[in-house]
């Protein structure tokens, strides 16, 4: 390796390359964009939604082999080419294989845990997403949900989104505020329903 001269300007903002290579590059970036682009629609209509863990593997190997090609004079295009191409036929593979063997889905994407039953925050399910209570009850809170009493079950997808099936007004009850510790809601708590109907 070549010594490098420390704070060489010319070197740090312009690099060593003739200036006609920055043509090249906006060429690169402009050819591996288009490219993948093209795979990434050929993933299917999955790739609009929350990732799972699987694909978001095949996102960041696409990154790792499009960022490459796009500025290094030593990495033709067609390597870049050839990685996305077998990244993108490999998702399709797996892809299809989901679709076939049931043991495939649940090892890439793993199941859908139920966090929350019947009111109450299930600390097996949450041990097993490596999640911390406060960071449910935010996901509650996006949902405008102030207290665990009105779900009846709250499920942790396998993209990390929660779905919740909400009790009905009539059975909705207190249980345990979402609100952060040291933020006091302003809305009072019924322990049952004749206290609300007394309220």
């Amino acid at each position: 390796m070549d010594p490098v001269t420390p704070f060489d300007w010319h070197r740090m903002f312009l690099g060593t390359e003739p200036p006609l290579y920055f043509l090249e590059i906006l060429f690169r970036v402009t050819a591996i964009y288009c490219f993948a682009v093209l795979a990434l629609r050929l993933m299917g209509k999955r790739g609009n939604r929350n990732l799972s863990p699987f694909e978001n593997v095949v996102i960041i190997s696409l990154g790792s082999a499009a960022g490459d090609t796009m500025f290094y004079p030593q990495v033709p295009l067609v390597y870049a080419f050839l990685v996305v191409t077998g990244v993108v036929a490999l998702n399709r593979i797996f892809a299809f294989a989901q679709t076939k063997v049931k043991a495939v889905n649940v090892f890439l994407e793993g199941k859908p845990l139920i966090v929350v039953r019947d009111g109450k925050l299930v600390p097996q399910a949450m041990h097993r997403a490596r999640m911390r209570p406060d960071e449910v009850k935010g996901m509650l809170r996006e949902q405008g949900i102030e207290d665990t009493g009105v779900v009846r079950f709250a499920f942790l997808e396998r993209t990390g989104t929660l779905g919740v099936f909400r009790y009905s007004k009539a059975e909705e009850r207190a249980v345990e505020s979402t609100y952060p510790a040291g933020i006091a809601s302003e809305k009072p708590h019924f322990a049952d329903q004749s206290d609300r109907a007394s309220f």
